[in-house]
């Protein structure tokens, strides 16, 4: 087994591992070129956009700041572009992975060898802990080997569960393999007069509109879509779908972000009249169709937990598989600090989750900025 090797900013880590029969991955370059980097998480099979840059970018705004790290190991590299965060008061950082960590093969040795990373950068950052939610099935051996590097199940940040559509077939085994009930819901759009566009960074407003009205008639909380999208569309082929009534009107959108072969369908909002002339179907449909023609081989509609009442079974009525990943996992690497950050972190969220009691007990949507 190869000695881990960590390829952190600012040291001199140039060993180079065969990543496949032709070709060869510097893991120091992965730590400190951008585009080296984007390239390995979009061919890795667990690779997944959060671990990209751009979503670096989108996040740097809200004070976290991205480092990335490698470790060369004998079945491949492996690495995680980490997004740390500085709590104050007092001089640790916390840092969280999402979707990371990523390789082409996870065995055993890549998993000792990015925990020792990791370790490593905890003292370099003074990370009081770490959080990782890669993109691997339950079910895989990952789980006991985390669990013997010190690593524990905490509950999950990102979605746990999605629904992801094979789009090898041709358009009308796609469309076959939709509910009768999709496909009817589908048609009634249509004969309504109801039609998508493909409307880019021109159609954030309607997206805005759309996606408030969805998240105060459901009561989720908003998410910084616009910063998402422009960072995404500057680097990929993001795309924002906006499904429109005869007269024009937006009744329902899609943000599309691609990962390698994959498209995730990131957000998706409707009004309710949208809904009523089932324009969200429209939206879906014509997302998943248009992905497969564009090239890609997978379309992801990026969760099917149980927050949502009928999100899942709104999904299933596509086809696709559902897949159900191993969810967070952290490492503590500094307990009194982890101890005294959650202390903070408890006393900062009392004033806010007493505010939200209050509104719902008022009936008023607690959904913010």
């Amino acid at each position: 087994m190869s000695a881990p090797v960590a390829a952190l900013p600012g040291r001199d880590a140039t060993s180079a591992v065969t990543d496949s029969p032709r070709t060869t991955v510097d893991a120091a370059a992965l730590a400190t070129d951008a585009v080296a980097w984007d390239r390995f998480v979009a061919g890795a099979p667990n690779g997944s956009f959060p671990q990209l840059t751009a979503w670096a970018g989108a996040n740097s705004e809200k004070g976290w700041r991205a480092v990335r790290l490698a470790s060369a190991t004998s079945s491949g590299p492996i690495g995680a572009q980490l997004l740390i965060h500085a709590m104050r008061p007092g001089p640790w950082s916390r840092a969280y992975a999402p979707r990371g960590p990523i390789a082409r093969v996870v065995d055993e040795e890549s998993v000792k060898a990015f925990t020792l990373a990791i370790r490593r950068a905890a003292h370099e950052h003074r990370l009081s802990h770490l959080l990782i939610d890669p993109e691997l099935a339950v079910g895989h051996p990952v789980e006991g080997w985390l669990s013997s590097q010190g690593w524990r199940h905490v509950p999950r940040i990102l979605i746990n569960r999605t629904r992801i559509i094979d789009l090898a077939g041709t358009e009308g085994q796609l469309w076959a393999g939709l509910r009768s009930s999709a496909r009817w819901s589908v048609n009634k759009a249509r004969r309504a007069g109801l039609s998508v566009d493909d409307a880019g960074a021109a159609g954030l407003d309607d997206f805005e509109r759309l996606y408030l009205e969805t998240a105060r008639r459901i009561g989720f909380r908003p998410a910084a879509f616009r910063t998402i999208f422009r960072a995404f569309a500057e680097a990929t082929d993001a795309r924002l779908l906006i499904a429109r009534d005869a007269d024009g009107r937006p009744a329902a959108t899609h943000m599309l972000i691609p990962c390698g072969a994959r498209v995730i369908e990131l957000y998706g909002a409707s009004s309710a009249a949208g809904s009523r002339a089932r324009a969200n179907y429209l939206v879906k449909w014509e997302a998943i169709r248009s992905s497969r023609e564009r090239g890609y081989a997978r379309y992801d509609m990026w969760g099917t937990d149980d927050d949502t009442p009928g999100l899942a079974e709104f999904k299933a009525g596509f086809g696709g598989a559902e897949i159900e990943y191993i969810g967070a996992w952290e490492l503590v690497t500094d307990r009194r600090a982890r101890v005294a950050l959650e202390a903070v972190r408890r006393t900062r969220s009392l004033p806010q989750t007493l505010r939200r009691l209050v509104a719902r007990s008022r009936g008023r949507p607690t959904a913010g900025p």
